[in-house]
């Protein structure tokens, strides 16, 4: 009975050693997961960190293929635990997406379509504008004389927390090489923002890819203009 009971004061005396040292053990799900700290990568999964003197908190950021990355966490030294937890959640937002990954590349960007010859300006502008409201609730610009249609974004909300939004935006291409036949600049803007509770335009960044139930509006308008 006393070799237990001295044991465990030992176990006690050392973890509080442990903990006043200041050393706090990070831990990390999935266990594959980079560890940052201020910047610099330091592991994966686990990684025991010890606070100097001079030192009141670090900066952390933990990312994995498949997961959101989690980043600008700030780890206090002065914090109770002596583990700290963190898990990352998987990315919805990539798992219902195309990108180069996939052999796709055309979030951004914009894309020529030259219109089958013998099509009407007025044609193409009803068929444009057809693609365009079936896979977007609003248009933002339709300036038929100039040739401009944009359309409003369009935002796709994941149980993840992120949010992507799509637009789509068709630009006449004036003077081509063969006045017979109509070319349009077509291009998809994809943006994505990871934090829930931010708001604004500020939030988003540029996301180079196009969620899949979007990746078929180049086709359709290649399709219905008859494009080569």
């Amino acid at each position: 009975m006393r070799k237990i009971l001295l044991v465990t004061l030992a176990c006690v005396c050392s973890v509080a050693m442990f903990a006043a040292k200041g050393v706090k053990t990070i831990h990390v799900t999935p266990e594959n997961a980079k560890i940052f700290i201020n910047g610099q990568e330091v592991g994966n999964g686990t990684y025991d960190y010890k606070f100097d003197k001079n030192t009141d908190f670090v900066v952390l950021k933990f990312e994995a293929p498949g997961y959101i990355t989690r980043k600008n966490i700030r780890l206090l030294k002065d914090n109770p635990k002596t583990v700290v937890a963190y898990t990352l959640y998987e990315d919805e937002a990539l798992k219902q997406s195309v990108g180069s990954s996939e052999g796709v590349d055309i979030a951004n960007k914009f894309m020529t379509i030259t219109c089958k010859k013998g099509l009407k300006e007025d044609q193409v502008w009803r068929r444009i504008m057809g693609v365009a409201t079936d896979n977007f609730e609003n248009v933002e610009v339709r300036d038929k004389a100039a040739g401009w249609i944009k359309t409003a974004w369009k935002n796709t909300s994941f149980e993840s927390g992120q949010t992507v939004r799509t637009r789509l935006e068709v630009r006449v291409i004036i003077g081509g090489e063969d006045d017979s036949e109509l070319s349009y600049k077509i291009r998809v803007s994809s943006e994505i923002k990871d934090d829930p509770d931010c708001s604004g335009d500020e939030c988003y960044e540029k996301y180079p890819r196009v969620l899949r139930k979007f990746y078929d509006v180049i086709n359709d308008l290649q399709s219905s203009l008859g494009a080569n």
